[in-house]
């Protein structure tokens, strides 16, 4: 395999190249020659609600995605195929598989799959996931069994029996499935949920003199809270009086929260209070949070027992990626590849 133009080391990114044909993209599972695990999850607590519901200046300002790139890429392939090969050289690079040019316009329209941390990155992740497919393509013309007339029939099938019948994964034993376990066992453990009140007194990000009010303003609360008869009247009376959230309408209550509902740096340090009043107000890209921890429940260690299906599907998916790894690896090394470094690992191979 020829070392190329195209360095993957300066644009590559942890992001999941998907196997696609040129012109056509299928995303029945059925029909993938890999597997995806994801799991969403969807928090339901008021705090989401109410704490992420917010935009802010930061937000407003991230890239929406690479969509503009790609639709321009496409347009001007279109309209003038030399011109998008002359302007667009580090963009959409050239790339040959044994002499065979890797279509930029398929580049360009498999970029819509590979989110990515800038452009490179997506452009890289593309093109690597055609070269591989072209790969899988003359592996499946060189196979007796398959041959070219199986690949016209049914691409999808022709790759999957192709892997099948060349990557073999040594699947994990009960040993190695609880070894991991005993490694891992902060990764098996039920997160804390708490039961959560606050005052927020909103200011934007970037006026610093309105934060360095608001924040002296929400020790005076604090202390105004600790310092009353009734506190816990106190808290309602102020949270109704000067939050800027909707759930002053409840007295500030959030309801119950765990890790995720709410932005970074607000659970940060809401996951490390203890019950009862915040000293301190929590500060965050809204502004100050005066907080006080109704009720806090620590997170359950799960048993082996509950969680060995899991650990074993997860090894065996890895166990599984890394022989079709090494597969390709061995694909890409007998072939001639021109204008692309191949990095045929499973961070940037498989998703999950």
């Amino acid at each position: 395999m020829t070392v190329s133009t195209y360095n993957p080391a300066d644009h590559a990114t942890n992001q999941n190249a998907h196997v696609h044909s040129g012109n056509h993209h299928s995303h029945d599972n059925d029909n993938h020659s890999h597997s995806h695990s994801h799991a969403d999850h969807t928090p339901t607590g008021r705090g989401d609600d109410i704490l992420r519901v917010m935009p802010t200046l930061s937000d407003l300002q991230k890239p929406h995605s690479d969509q503009e790139f790609i639709e321009k890429a496409m347009a001007e392939e279109r309209s003038n195929h030399k011109n998008l090969i002359a302007s667009s050289r580090d963009e959409l690079p050239s790339v040959t598989v044994n002499g065979v040019m890797i279509d930029r316009t398929n580049i360009a329209q498999e970029l819509q799959y590979h989110p990515a941390e800038n452009k490179e990155g997506a452009v890289f992740l593309a093109t690597q996931a055609l070269v591989v497919r072209e790969l899988l393509r003359l592996a499946v013309l060189d196979e007796p069994s398959l041959g070219e007339a199986a690949w016209e029939n049914d691409e999808e099938q022709a790759i999957s029996t192709l892997i099948d019948k060349n990557v073999q994964a040594t699947m994990p034993d009960m040993a190695t499935c609880e070894r991991y376990y005993k490694q891992n066992m902060t990764d098996f453990k039920t997160d804390p949920i708490m039961t959560v009140r606050h005052i927020l007194l909103a200011c934007p990000p970037e006026d610093g003199d309105e934060r360095l009010k608001l924040k002296k303003t929400a020790y005076e609360f604090i202390e105004q809270i600790k310092n009353n008869a009734n506190p816990d009247a106190e808290f309602i009376q102020l949270a109704r009086q000067h939050s800027a959230c909707p759930s002053k309408e409840q007295g500030g209550e959030l309801g119950v929260i765990s890790k995720g509902q709410t932005v970074p740096e607000f659970e940060g340090v809401l996951f490390k209070l203890d019950k009862g009043l915040a000293p301190s107000p929590i500060e965050s890209r809204y502004g100050f949070h005066i907080v006080e921890v109704l009720n806090k429940e620590p997170g359950i260690q799960m048993t082996y027992e509950q969680v060995s299906p899991a650990i074993h599907n997860k090894l065996s998916q890895q166990a599984f990626h890394q022989s079709l790894c090494d597969y390709l690896f061995t694909l890409a090394h007998e072939a001639d590849i021109q204008g692309i470094e191949m990095t045929l690992e499973q961070e940037n191979i498989f998703r999950g």
